[in-house]
């Protein structure tokens, strides 16, 4: 059973799957060799110096990542910080259409041109290559260092979500509910088809591995536990009884990922399968077959997370809890905003979670905030923790590096 401490988790931001896809928003832009030589002309962009602080917390650097034009659709891609041979950068895919490499002081150093724009989080592996996705279903290797795609592939939907990685390869799943498996060079070592959902989400969860397994949830409801050497089937069951929901407002969808948390004092399991259910429940599964421990009436956009020995959420009305993982109930409760939350994320000892009214919070682990700020435009992504603060993007399309 200890080879389930081996855990992913990240957050998901809200874009409905039945909207037009944003490059076709981006009308008449050219990206052929040309257009590439013409920015390569341009002088590297330098990140704004900022001197923006309210409280304890203060913004280093601030970057526009998705020159936005005039009434163009909000960004939703999660930076990834990566090792680059001159030392650790941040990557993010951005709107226009280019995934983006900075510097940890926030100066650009390249731009790479994809087909489409960019939408999900990324992740390096163990070769050095970056994965990134576009929203017309294009998965890239992108090499850091000659700032070149070194492979695509294309998928039979968008990626959602965030890669994750496995043993020599890493998985992706996509909105039509199918997950693959590709090895590091990009050769697709399995895949498996989940049942169609109705009305969803464009961003949703990623899969979580453990030991031989891998967990995912899909936006029809399901939640299935797979092999994760061939793909085979371990179980599957359906956790929203009603999906057929034609509105926003009635979706109860997953869109955040799934976790494993021990949770010792619990009679039936040491660990169990954390799935949040949006406009719905946090359900407290048995990872063995999937049956239902317990559940709570919490409505999470992004996962909890485990700091030292309790286990935090943020809530889509507002509200931060810590939760006792082995039944569920709360130790506490903290309502910091009338908004949906996104985090937390754990910087220094602290939570840090963010709302859709541009607002930043840090706390401690009693609930109590320390400091807060507030960021123009909203926050639909949770922060990134990095050595020395955490990255906040907003729907502005402006990356935000703050202490």
């Amino acid at each position: 059973m200890h080879s389930f401490l081996r855990l992913g988790a990240l957050a998901c931001g809200l874009l409905l799957s039945s909207c037009a896809s944003v490059s076709q928003l981006w009308e008449g832009e050219d990206s052929s060799a040309a257009d590439e030589a013409q920015q390569a002309a341009v002088a590297v962009a330098q990140a704004e110096p900022v001197a923006l602080s309210q409280g304890k917390l203060t913004v280093d650097w601030r970057v526009d990542v998705d020159q936005r034009r005039p009434a163009s659709p909000s960004g939703f891609s999660i930076p990834v910080v990566a090792q680059s041979a001159e030392g650790p950068v941040i990557v993010i895919g951005c709107q226009d259409k280019r995934a983006r490499i900075y510097s940890m002081d926030g100066s650009e150093l390249a731009r790479i041109a994809l087909h489409g724009a960019s939408e999900a989080g990324a992740l390096q592996l163990e070769n050095g290559l970056v994965i990134v996705g576009d929203v017309e279903g294009h998965l890239y290797a992108l090499d850091v260092n000659a700032h070149s795609i070194v492979w695509q592939k294309q998928l039979s939907s968008l990626m959602q979500g965030h890669p994750v990685a496995t043993d020599g390869g890493f998985l992706v799943q996509t909105t039509d509910n199918r997950l693959y498996h590709f090895s590091n060079d990009g050769k697709k070592r399995w895949s498996y088809t989940g049942t169609l959902g109705g009305l969803t989400m464009r961003a949703g969860a990623s899969p979580v591995v453990a030991g031989d397994r891998v967990y995912a949830v899909f936006n029809s409801g399901d939640a299935v536990a797979l092999r994760l050497d061939n793909g085979d089937m371990v179980w599957k069951r359906q956790l929203v009884l009603d999906n057929n929901a034609v509105v926003l407002s009635e979706i109860r969808v997953p869109i955040a990922d799934p976790v494993l948390l021990a949770a010792p004092n619990t009679f039936q399991e040491d660990f169990l399968l954390i799935v949040p259910i949006y406009q719905g429940q946090l359900l407290f599964l048995s990872p063995q077959d999937g049956s239902a421990i317990h559940a709570r009436t919490i409505s999470l956009k992004s996962s909890p997370i485990k700091l030292d020995n309790a286990f935090y959420a943020a809530d889509a009305h507002g509200a931060v809890y810590s939760l006792d993982a082995s039944t569920g109930q709360s130790l506490w409760k903290k309502q910091l905003s009338d908004s949906e939350l996104v985090g937390p994320v754990a910087f220094a000892d602290r939570l840090w979670v963010a709302d859709a009214q541009g607002h930043v919070f840090r706390l401690n682990q009693y609930g109590e905030v320390e400091a807060d700020i507030t960021l123009p435009g909203r926050i639909d992504r949770a922060p990134v923790a990095v050595r020395d603060g955490v990255l906040v993007r907003t729907s502005l399309g402006v990356l935000y590096h703050i202490h």
